[in-house]
């Protein structure tokens, strides 16, 4: 005759001996199994049922009442849950960078300080934005394509004594700009 007292401690350890197996055949990623407890708990369970049957025992439900990740793996699902969260990725790096220029500001170098800040938030926001583009389908061989010409240093219509040209990109700008709007491009 044996009382729950003297099975627990035995079936805990068979439990958790078998749970790095359990989780491997759940078929539930990692990172979703906070968020999928009682599926996991379900898979769980069936993967469990054979065990205790060897043992002479029935399995009928296996609950998951608490999942912790360790720190680093808490900090990666912050992290995606977060860059859903922020969804426009253009207006969170325009919100960032406005949200800094009071302390740019403040700090030593003021204005001047700001205005880095600002060039370089928006060449990090346009480096990011191109690195979320989706890749462009391969070009046909088929149909040869006409050669770009280079960028033009010759002012064009719209040109004016205010305007001067990126010597990254070649567009047109603001003479006074430090920074071309158009690639990001540092002009000094």
């Amino acid at each position: 005759m044996y009382h729950t007292a003297d099975l627990d401690g035995q079936l805990r350890n068979t439990i958790v001996g078998r749970m790095s197996d359990s989780f491997a055949a759940s078929q539930v990623p990692f990172l979703d199994m906070a968020a999928n407890q009682i599926e996991l708990g379900n898979k769980i369970g069936d993967f469990l049922k054979p065990v205790f049957t060897d043992l002479g025992l029935t399995l009928d439900t296996f609950v998951v009442e608490n999942l912790s990740l360790p720190d680093e793996l808490q900090k990666v699902l912050d992290q995606k849950i977060s860059m859903a969260m922020l969804g426009d990725m253009n207006r969170y790096t325009q919100f960032q960078v406005a949200q800094s220029i009071p302390t740019a500001a403040a700090n030593e170098g003021g204005l001047a300080g700001a205005g880095v800040g600002i060039g370089a938030g928006l060449v990090f926001g346009q480096t990011m934005a191109a690195g979320m583009r989706p890749p462009e389908p391969p070009a046909q061989a088929a149909v040869p394509q006409p050669a770009t010409p280079p960028p033009s240093t010759t002012p064009s219509p719209q040109a004016s004594a205010e305007t001067k040209f990126c010597i990254v990109c070649g567009k047109p700008m603001p003479r006074s700009a430090k920074f071309c709007p158009e690639c990001g491009g540092s002009q000094s």
